[in-house]
């Protein structure tokens, strides 16, 4: 007997929970939500970002995208890649290092538009727009790290 194709199977299972009125398994379409999503967030945090510039034609707080790439170094280095050693208690000096590395660059993300205001160099508005940008791609980085805790993703 003839070999159905992949497509034809996925067509024939849709079609049965259609009619069934039963729930795809959350396999690939939900992980493929997930990533959309995160994607968003950090487009969404990348936007306001650059709308802090643009808006107020000043480029200053640009200067806080250079603390988005020094956040994630220390888990590179450090941490293997992953984000689990930011919640996990063991390690040596290394490790502690790179928690210490990570939390002084997330907080100079949040200082570096607090100096700029309070030096005359930003307005209060592209201020704010940067807190928003930074609380967003936070957001984004704790849905990832709880994703890639889940065993599926």
């Amino acid at each position: 007997v003839g070999q159905r194709s992949y497509w034809s199977r996925r067509g024939e299972e849709s079609r049965r929970r259609r009619q069934t009125g039963a729930r795809p398994p959350a396999g690939d379409g939900d992980d493929r939500g997930r990533l959309a999503g995160l994607a968003c967030m950090f487009s969404t945090s990348v936007l306001l970002q650059i709308l802090a510039c643009a808006l107020y034609n000043n480029w200053w707080p640009m200067l806080a995208a250079l603390m988005y790439i020094i956040v994630p170094m220390p888990c590179l280095f450090f941490g293997d890649g992953s984000t689990r050693f930011l919640s996990s208690g063991e390690g040596g000096a290394w490790m502690k290092a790179a928690k210490f590395l990570t939390g002084m660059s997330a907080m100079g993300s949040l200082a570096i538009p607090a100096i700029l205001r309070h030096a005359g160099l930003i307005e209060t508005g592209a201020m704010f727009i940067e807190f928003t940008s930074f609380f967003i791609l936070v957001c984004t980085v704790l849905c990832f790290h709880r994703a890639t805790l889940d065993e599926e993703w």
